[in-house]
């Protein structure tokens, strides 16, 4: 009881509200009569991070692929926990969701936002009532928050290498044929392309011919990106070269905000060749 009483829902902490969120989502989601989702956050010294995002900076794989928030939405909350077993498809680690008034909408069951919300209150009883109080507050207890609103400043990317851009313009053009390089280790890099339209451009490419190049160049927050894309009727010869434009920002929120986002780009990066 004396546990019941710590969770209170008109006193909760963001970190007591972000695991209750995942508590209660779990519960909720189709199959919670046949899986436990949520046993992993009983845990020894199970912890959580949250972040909190601008819901139009969302990074990519990190919220709703079906941006359907309700109404006044401004923001968007997710949690992961710092532990989880083995038992893929049997545990539900992580969620999202947006607070607005006193009602939460957290993620639905198709990478979505449920239409219906709920209240603080409403959560609260129903751990209560099915004794799962200690498993919100052990996860509450060792969570930290991370606000990640407005953290992506122009200033953050002039550390970018060439191999890092190359690998965030490939993924966003063609992540494909870049992966399939990477991993038969054609996949090479330039700093200075050297003549052409392109010439003060840096690319990346298998060395092939020239539709194996992709060609950017980076001016403050602007990336112009150049290919060759031929149509079916159209020899490489004979395609006229096209242009694009996207800004380090957008590359960054899309590819390169989650550690794990981070990781896949830097171990791409590090596997680049300089072209000779």
């Amino acid at each position: 009881m004396m546990q019941d009483a710590a969770l209170n829902a008109e006193r909760l902490t963001p970190e007591q509200i972000a695991a209750l969120v995942l508590y209660y989502r779990d519960a909720h989601m189709p199959g919670a009569n046949d899986y436990d989702y949520s046993a992993d956050m009983e845990n020894n010294n199970q912890g959580a991070t949250v972040k909190i995002y601008d819901k139009e900076a969302v990074p990519w794989g990190e919220g709703p692929s079906t941006k359907t928030y309700p109404k006044d939405a401004k923001v968007l909350y997710t949690i992961k926990l710092t532990s989880q077993s083995d038992e893929d498809g049997d545990r539900l680690n992580s969620t999202y969701y947006t607070i607005v008034g006193n009602k939460v909408y957290y993620a639905n069951s198709s990478n979505g936002i449920r239409k219906t919300g709920v209240t603080l209150a409403e959560m609260v009883t129903y751990a209560k009532t099915h004794g799962e109080v200690n498993r919100v507050l052990k996860v509450a207890k060792n969570t930290q928050i991370i606000d990640m609103r407005g953290k992506v400043t122009i200033t953050d990317k002039d550390g970018l290498t060439t191999q890092q851009v190359g690998t965030l313009v490939a993924l966003l053009k063609n992540p494909d044929w870049f992966k399939a390089g990477v991993q038969n280790g054609e996949m090479y890099y330039g700093t200075h392309y050297g003549y052409g339209e392109v010439a003060d451009y840096q690319y990346v490419t298998t060395q092939g011919d020239p539709t194996s190049y992709i060609w950017f160049k980076r001016k403050g927050n602007d990336v112009t990106i150049k290919m060759i894309e031929p149509t079916e009727n159209q020899s490489v010869a004979g395609a006229p070269m096209t242009t694009t434009h996207t800004t380090v920002t957008n590359l960054i929120n899309n590819y390169y905000t989650s550690e794990d986002q981070q990781d896949e780009v830097n171990t791409y990066a590090d596997q680049l060749k300089a072209e000779l």
